[in-house]
């Protein structure tokens, strides 16, 4: 299975999140945590911008941070089309787990 996205608003149904709010996913990996979940790993988010300067544009953030070196790319940023965004997304994180010094393979 690979990187997929779901609506913001259907992951946590009570947060108040609108139609345009998304989250990307990543199922082949399980990365360290605190209270280790059995769910998909959660890679970043993309949302459309309602007024000012930049209103129908796309923001997009790429949320993963693992043990490593200071990764200094961009980790967000804005787009024309919703897409490009979640392209962008997935490109970041692609390119920030192949600086990693650790790999984190989903165990089944």
């Amino acid at each position: 299975m690979s990187i997929y996205c779901m609506k913001t608003a259907e992951v946590y149904q009570d947060g108040g999140y609108g139609p345009t709010d998304f989250m990307a996913f990543d199922p082949e990996v399980q990365f360290p945590h605190v209270h280790p979940t059995e769910r998909d790993e959660t890679i970043g988010n993309v949302h459309q911008v309602t007024g000012g300067p930049q209103s129908g544009q796309w923001t997009w953030s790429m949320t993963v941070s693992l043990p490593g070196p200071r990764y200094g790319s961009p980790t967000s940023g804005v787009e024309e089309s919703r897409g490009s965004a979640g392209r962008r997304v997935v490109e970041v994180y692609r390119h920030y787990l192949s600086t990693r010094p650790q790999q984190y393979p989903r165990h089944a």
